[in-house]
């Protein structure tokens, strides 16, 4: 049987609106109109909580098509409907037919921000449906990032992808909080429970250079998290276990 690490399942709901959606209809979609580098996208977020199936994403079309499209198939799936990534066209989204990719590990934090605060970090699964194998393919993987500079402090590359907030990131917010999940991800957040709309994706390098002092929890080791009140000391633990 699955773990589901989401908001829900951590007791959450009331702290977050996403959370508090999923809890309300089994789903929520999330869309991002694109900005001229990021193609336009929307995916699900709920569906693995609630239907123990993948969630389902759309790129490169209308945001509101893209929208309504995944409500329609979001309700098939709360039905009974299962979508395999078995490389057939399947008509879910009706006149538009499309194939199920599975998504790697390594874009959810490019794309998915929002299911990865729901899902606290967990990765999970979730199908791109692709019409004539149409970019971007997340089903292939990123290109290797190049080896760190020397004396840099990380474990991973400066362009490795991490979670954070627009304050932390570009308006001279604070982090007082550091996790470093069980899948060796990182998030560098002001709160435990920041509003979705805050979240972004940065490179680490960027992080670092505009919070040095976050060199001091480079050694924090996966499946752990620190944070620190008022500016004071750092204050490491594990992370909860899983839910059972």
């Amino acid at each position: 049987m699955r773990n589901c690490h989401c908001l829900l399942c951590s007791g959450g709901k009331s702290n977050d609106p996403l959370a508090a959606e999923v809890a309300d209809r089994g789903w929520y979609v999330l869309v991002d109109a694109g900005d001229g580098e990021r193609p336009a996208s929307a995916f699900t977020v709920g569906l693995w909580h609630s239907f123990d199936h993948a969630e389902l994403a759309l790129f490169d079309l209308d945001p509101a098509d893209m929208a309504a499209w995944l409500e329609g198939a979001a309700e098939q799936v709360a039905a009974g409907r299962i979508l395999c990534p078995d490389g057939r066209p399947d008509g879910v989204l009706g006149a538009l037919p499309v194939v199920g990719r599975p998504v790697l590990a390594c874009w959810h934090r490019h794309f998915f921000a929002g299911a990865l605060r729901f899902y606290r970090g967990q990765v999970i699964p979730i199908l791109q449906l692709v019409w004539a194998d149409a970019p971007p393919r997340l089903w292939q993987r990123l290109e290797a990032p190049p080896p760190p500079p020397p004396e840099w402090p990380f474990p991973v590359s400066p362009d490795a992808l991490v979670l954070t907030t627009r304050a932390a990131a570009f308006e001279g917010g604070g982090v007082a909080g550091v996790v470093h999940d069980e899948d060796g991800e990182w998030q560098f957040l002001h709160g435990p429970y920041a509003e979705i709309d805050e979240l972004i994706i940065v490179h680490l390098a960027h992080i670092a250079e505009r919070h040095p002092g976050l060199a001091a929890l480079a050694d924090l080791p996966p499946g752990w998290e620190a944070w620190r009140h008022g500016g004071g000391e750092w204050r490491r633990t594990p992370l909860e276990p899983d839910p059972e």
